[in-house]
């Protein structure tokens, strides 16, 4: 008898060890730097529900309010056993020390799979010698949000010239309102406007410069800064101290801030701030220099798979569904946002994003890398505090430049 009841307690161990290891096999971790202000925990545990619906393996996201924060814990966990499968990240240059380490799963085979799906220019932004990493979940456009009640008030209407878009800043000062919102808090928001005035200076002349083929010191640079400085002169933006978060939206639903430049995902963050989605308007924002032709500046979030994660296998499973049209829609029919994938159904999303696709396509827009993942991040993290020192006193422009340009001749001087 006592036998028995050993067994049996031997035997419920053992298949409580295997439901514990089953659990463990049919779900991945995705370790992601959304769960701020708006938090998109509940948007992944979605994804995550609709995986183990669909191929039985879900998704167990775990957030962090702080990009900082983020970024120090993954880069701590992607060369030891606990790296997590799935991880939100950044494309391109933000990417590629991770590859270059060896620390991201090469997933060309399923690229390949999909090649249908995803346009190849998405494919491009995720390609180092000739292997795909990653996959984004969503694409999104960089321009001008804009109070449609504010603008109403004033006789306000989209600017479609740079002519146009100055006299609708002169015309919201004159009402009171501050024509465009900008932020020195949180180091990035600064790179907004910089990316803005050089893009539309010339497109060549921005990736160039991205790529290390132009330098900061060139004229045309200079003339970029000094349309924004202008700008600042002229009083058209708020206090740099205001937050792009939790200012900004109260001001533009008051009718205090008039415009926002910034990506299009930003709608989510205003909606979800108490501000009318009928009062949200979006427009690119039109070339100073009109030979730089019609331009939109491109943000795409990837997930990348970690190559050192105990559950490789399954995190690949994950992505393979996550690239279908059907698993490729259920992130962004939650926050309104693009999804990545061409053949997936955009039927959801609002009038004012819809409008703005077929804009992109029917007038041609050149598109070009956010400046984020544009270049290197070495030269990055350290322009947007040079950005910073620009807005806070635009007479420090030459020194500023000089100095960017150091940066950035230093770091390409040793690299290719």
């Amino acid at each position: 008898m006592k036998i028995s009841r050993l067994l049996a307690i031997c035997v419920a161990m053992l298949m409580a060890g295997a439901i514990t290891n089953l659990a463990a096999d049919t779900t991945v971790a995705l370790m992601h730097d959304k769960g701020g202000n708006p938090s998109w925990q509940p948007f992944f545990e979605a994804v995550g529900t609709a995986s183990q619906k669909a191929i039985g393996i879900g998704i167990t996201p775990t957030p962090y309010p702080s990009t900082d924060v983020f970024m120090s814990s993954v880069r701590a966990s992607l060369p030891t056993a606990k790296a997590p499968e799935l991880f939100t990240w950044w494309s391109t240059y933000r990417m590629k020390d991770l590859i270059d380490q060896g620390l991201v799963a090469d997933l060309t085979s399923l690229w390949d799979k999909h090649k249908d799906d995803f346009a190849p220019g998405i494919r491009a932004a995720f390609t180092f010698n000739g292997k795909v990493y990653g996959l984004p979940y969503t694409v999104e456009y960089w321009g001008v949000w804009y109070n449609k009640s504010t603008f109403k008030k004033l006789g306000l209407t989209e600017p479609k010239t740079w002519a146009e878009f100055l006299k609708v800043c002169d015309a919201l000062k004159a009402g009171g309102v501050t024509p465009m919102a900008e932020s020195v808090q949180g180091r990035w928001p600064t790179f907004i406007l910089f990316e803005e005035m050089v893009a539309r200076e010339d497109p060549k002349l921005y990736v160039d410069l991205c790529e290390g083929r132009a330098k900061y010191t060139d004229p045309r640079v200079k003339a970029a800064f000094g349309v924004w400085a202008d700008m600042i002169k002229k009083g058209y933006f708020t206090d740099a101290s205001t937050d792009l978060f939790s200012d900004t939206p109260r001001l533009f639903a008051q009718g205090q801030v008039g415009m926002v430049p910034c990506g299009s995902w930003y709608f989510t963050t205003l909606t979800t701030s108490g501000v009318a989605e009928s009062d949200c308007g979006f427009f690119i924002m039109p070339p100073h220099n009109a030979s730089a032709g019609k331009v939109a500046i491109m943000e795409a979030a990837p997930i990348l798979v970690s190559k050192n994660s105990p559950n490789l296998e399954n995190a690949k499973k994950v992505i393979d569904w996550w690239m279908t049209p059907a698993g490729n829609a259920v992130f962004p029919k939650q926050t309104a946002q693009f999804p990545s994938g061409r053949n997936t159904d955009t039927s959801f999303l609002p009038k004012v994003k819809a409008d703005l696709a077929v804009m992109l396509v029917k007038d041609k827009y050149q598109i070009l890398n956010r400046y984020w993942e544009a270049t290197p991040t070495p030269i990055c993290e350290t322009a947007v505090d040079k950005f910073a020192e620009f807005m806070l006193d635009p007479s420090k422009l030459d020194k500023i430049l000089v100095d960017l340009d150091k940066v950035a001749t230093d770091y390409w001087s040793t690299n290719k």
